[in-house]
């Protein structure tokens, strides 16, 4: 699985913050460029991904 490409805006600090759609988390913030003065692409971890790693997946 890859990562999860978007235009939300991130700043430094906002790593491991959620992804959500609704109520259903999607992804974990893993990295981006830009601000969010001026845009940018954050990239986020799908939520299944990381909860395998740590035993809890899948569902």
């Amino acid at each position: 699985m890859g990562l999860i490409r978007t235009s939300v805006c991130s700043e430094p600090g906002d790593s491991g913050g959620p992804l959500f759609a609704g109520t259903t988390g999607l992804g974990i913030t893993s990295g981006g460029s830009g601000n969010c003065t001026s845009g940018g692409t954050t990239y986020f971890a799908p939520a299944a991904r990381a909860a395998t790693g740590y035993g809890v997946g899948p569902w």
